[in-house]
Formats: structure tokens, sequence, C-alpha cells
């Protein structure tokens, strides 16, 4: 090949090089921010307490003004979580207490919580509202 070829041949897998790699980063997005997410309104995958029902449908339930996230009752004391809950007008109830099943109620009730607890201290939380 001829010395203009081949500087024709490198400029063109230059260019194309190139605009792979604005490419890149226009899908990419160039930033500044740390890479965290941020969310806004609610966690639509969080359990929340207490629930009330939409009115459209039946058993449809949407978290109600006062909701709070009960992951926040982890790693809590059974005593403490308890007043949490009672701030938000719900319920705990232990399913499971140091690997032991309880018996809980069966019917749903969105204003309750049912936990497992270990050693006095609220390790999960199964569900809101008993088959919500």
């Amino acid at each position: 090949m001829s010395g203009q070829r081949v500087h024709r041949r490198l400029l063109s897998v230059t260019a194309a090089t190139v605009a792979i790699a604005v490419g890149a980063l226009a899908l990419t997005g160039c930033s500044d921010d740390s890479g965290e997410a941020k969310t806004r309104g609610r966690d639509l995958t969080a359990l929340q307490c207490p629930m009330v029902e939409t009115g459209q449908g039946v058993n449809q339930y949407r978290p109600a003004k006062n909701a709070f996230d009960t992951a926040e009752l982890l790693e809590m004391e059974l005593a403490e979580a308890r007043e949490k809950a009672a701030r938000h007008n719900c319920e705990i109830i232990v399913s499971r207490e140091d690997d032991k099943s309880q018996p809980v109620p069966i019917e749903i009730d969105p204003t309750k919580i049912y936990v497992y607890v270990a050693h006095g201290v609220v390790s999960y939380i199964e569900g809101v509202g008993g088959g919500l």
C-alpha cells in the first residue's frame, strides 16, 4: 500500500474510534454525581404500615398518609418497635420468636405488621396486613 492509502485508512479508523467513544459517553451519561440513584417519592417495594383501601376494587390497598417503611423496625428491641408502630396506628404481631412459630390471627388487617424476633430483637418483617 502506498503511504497515502495507509494515512487515509488510519484517519478513517481513528474517526470511527472517536465516534464510538463519543457515542458511548453519550449513552452512559457523563456527570459528576456520585453514582447514587436519586429517587423521588416513596419506595414502591417497601412494606408500609398502615395501609388503607383504595376504593378501586376488592382488597386493593395503598399506604396511608401516615404510613412508614416497616424496615425501620429491623434490629430494634421488640418493645421499641411496638412503640414506633403504635405511633403510626399499627400493631406488631410476632409470628416467629427464637426459631419457634407463634399462633397468629388469620384475618386481613392492614394495621398489623408480622415480624420474626430473635433474642428480643426484630430480625425480619414477614408482611403487613396478613395476606394483602
